[in-house]
Parts: structure tokens; C-alpha cells; sequence
């Protein structure tokens, strides 16, 4: 069983960044044997993965046809950014007193300023120490990862968002997070229709 659990964890792990990373268009077709060749894996571990995935919503299982991308509408885009916000919520009303104590240095480890964010959110959602609401967040956040990675089109001032976000990061200024949350996904909500014409397949490639 060890044997064969480590292949699965790689894969879950590979799928999981690829996806998280915007690497994966929603419609694309993944199939098993082409993540296994490019892991060098058995086929096995991979399906194993790849319907985990499709259990917890993030990839969608055609029968007969595969595992997809999920195709995200306006609506659907709406939906998981009002998601994020309401979970993010949450965790900000959480008790604070077994919180850590974000460091700056621990989120800014690159220059792009919506992986910076992402890192922040989770971060958030971490400290309501509900595994539920941990879990949930994951997977919204994975599931809008493709259309984050298109924000850069329409918003242009990503950098300076980013920079006022992780200034909260510090718990002495923890009151002004929901506001900022608010005013972060109230921001995406009124571009979810030219966000979905960005994200929309253009009759997809499989891999």
C-alpha cells in the first residue's frame, strides 16, 4: 500500500500546482496516461488522482471521455469569488488568541503579485483552524485559479493591491481585513463577465 501511495500523492500534488498555477485551461481534457508519461508514473496512481479531484469538484469526470477542466461561466465566476469572500470572512471572525503571526518575507517570495495573494488568503484561511473552511478555500481558490491568472488583463493595478493586502498581514491591523477582502472580490464581481469571455475555451486542447 506505502508503494503505491507515494505515486498518488505525486500525482495529486503535480495536478494540484498545475491547476493552482493556471496551467490547466478550464476545458482542457487530461488524461491519465499523458500526466503519467510526463511523471513517469503507472497510469494507476494518476487515475487515482485525477478522480479524487473530480470528487471534491476541481476536475470534471466525462464518462467515457475523460476528466476536464470545468468550463466557468459568468454566474459560475461570480459564485466562487462570492465563495472566497464569505470564507475568507469567516475565518476572520475566528478566534485569533492560537493564531502565528504572518511575516511579510514568508508571502513576498516571488514578484507576482497574485501568487502573493493567494499565499496571504490561504494564509487567512489557515488561522480559522477549521478544517473545513481550510479545505473549502483550497478548493474555490484552486478553481478560480484560471481566472485569477486573467485579472492581470483587465486590472492594472495588481502590484499596489497586492502591497495594501499584505500590510494586513500584520495582526495589529487585523480589524481592517474584512473591509479589504470585501473591496477585493466586490472589485472581480463587477468583471465577471469579461472574465469568463477571457477563460472561455477556444475548443480545447487535451493533454
Amino acid at each position: 500500500m506505502a508503494e503505491r501511495r507515494e505515486p498518488f500523492r505525486q500525482a495529486l500534488v503535480d495536478l494540484r500546482r498545475r491547476l493552482r498555477e493556471g496551467d490547466l485551461a478550464p476545458g482542457t481534457r487530461i488524461t491519465a496516461k499523458e500526466i503519467a508519461e510526463a511523471l513517469r508514473l503507472s497510469p494507476t496512481p494518476v487515475r487515482e488522482a485525477l478522480s479524487r479531484l473530480a470528487g471534491e469538484g476541481v476536475l470534471e469526470e466525462r464518462r467515457g471521455d475523460g476528466f476536464f477542466v470545468p468550463e466557468l461561466s459568468a454566474a459560475d465566476i461570480a459564485a466562487l469569488y462570492r465563495l472566497s469572500e464569505q470564507l475568507l470572512l469567516m475565518s476572520q471572525g475566528a478566534t485569533r488568541s492560537s493564531h502565528r503571526d504572518l511575516r511579510l518575507s514568508e508571502l513576498m517570495t516571488d514578484d507576482d503579485p497574485i501568487r502573493c495573494v493567494e499565499r496571504l488568503f490561504l494564509a487567512w484561511a489557515v488561522e480559522s483552524g477549521s478544517r473545513v473552511t481550510i479545505e473549502a478555500y483550497r478548493t474555490v481558490a484552486v478553481r478560480l485559479a484560471p481566472v485569477r491568472r486573467r485579472e492581470v488583463d483587465l486590472i492594472d493595478d495588481l502590484a499596489q493591491e497586492a502591497e495594501g493586502l499584505l500590510r494586513l498581514a500584520d495582526p495589529a491591523r487585523h480589524r481592517a481585513r474584512p473591509t479589504a477582502i470585501q473591496a477585493f472580490h466586490r472589485r472581480r464581481a463587477a468583471l465577471v463577465e469579461r472574465l469568463a469571455d477571457l477563460v472561455r475555451p477556444t475548443r480545447a486542447s487535451g493533454i
